[in-house]
């Protein structure tokens, strides 16, 4: 066997090896249903019915009765704006799960005047292990929150100009915005309760603004009523959709992506007919090239 040949079979077999490793490899990304480990919601997909989006294209233009839960850590364009209005106003309910990402443009496009404050919020005494978990323990009477006497969150933030009527749980008096990060509270600091969870009218429809998208991971899940609240989401939805193309993708997650539209790409009758037509090239030309190696000596003979 010669070198260039060894060397373009070792290549081949490494190349195969990672692409079998990446496809088969379940992916770790931040709150994607296809994550089973603690970062990740495979355990929302699988105790509920949840569609995942790759494309708010896919979204019904009317959500009478169904539910988009949304986490904005990447914008969003005029069109997809465009396409959750008329989803909430056509009837639809919108969680969005925000902490620090793009969530107030959603509430800007959407007319609404309440605001995610973009500022820590931290709990030096009801916690669950530490200030960076605040224990939310004033939870109003309401069908999302019935059956939860507290919620574990995970560096939340707060919400600004939600009213009174709106909110569903706040912050416990002891908790505060640490704007100067320092970890303790000083005079200028807001102090709770602070509103957490609000629900908004919009059109037809509602949008729910929750302070912390890390409700929805396998490691928040279970604790304190993090887990009823989900129950509460679900059961008052005809379909259930997660909006997971404003997530942050790996390498890994690009990855994926780029072999499953190959495999769907090659699935299709042009991508077949391609793939038929390169393996007979590649089967005959070495053939067709050793024949006319050979032609010369037929021809002395």
């Amino acid at each position: 066997m010669g070198l260039r040949r060894f060397l373009f079979i070792v290549t081949a077999a490494t190349v195969i090896a990672l692409i079998i490793t990446a496809w088969f490899f379940p992916s770790n990304d931040d709150f994607r249903v296809e994550n089973p480990f603690w970062n990740g919601a495979g355990d929302l997909g699988t105790r509920y019915p949840v569609r995942p989006l790759n494309s708010l294209a896919d979204l019904p233009p009317s959500g009478e009765g169904a539910t988009l839960i949304t986490i904005p850590y990447a914008g969003y364009t005029e069109a997809e704006l465009e396409r959750i209005g008329d989803f909430v106003t056509g009837g639809g309910r919108l969680i969005l799960a925000d902490d620090y990402g793009h969530g107030n443009e959603v509430l800007e496009a959407l007319g609404l005047g309440a605001r995610f404050s973009g500022e820590v919020l931290l709990d030096p005494l009801v916690n669950y292990r530490n200030e960076q978990f605040p224990r939310i323990i004033h939870l109003a009477s309401d069908p999302l929150t019935a059956n939860a006497d507290n919620l574990v969150f995970n560096h939340a933030t707060s919400l600004d100009g939600v009213g009174g009527g709106g909110v569903l749980a706040r912050s416990s008096a002891f908790s505060f915005l640490d704007r100067d990060g320092s970890g303790t509270r000083e005079e200028n600091e807001p102090a709770g309760p602070l509103p957490v969870i609000a629900r908004q009218a919009a059109g037809r429809g509602q949008v729910v603004l929750i302070a912390d998208p890390s409700l929805f991971i396998n490691a928040m899940e279970s604790l304190g009523g993090n887990a009823v609240l989900m129950q509460n989401i679900a059961a008052g939805s005809t379909a259930l959709y997660l909006d997971q193309s404003h997530l942050p993708a790996s390498e890994l997650h690009r990855t994926k992506d780029a072999l499953k539209r190959t495999r769907d790409l090659l699935a299709s009758l042009p991508g077949t007919a391609g793939l038929v037509l390169a393996a007979l090239v590649i089967i005959l030309v070495p053939v067709w090239h050793g024949k006319k190696i050979k032609s010369p000596e037929r021809s002395r003979k």
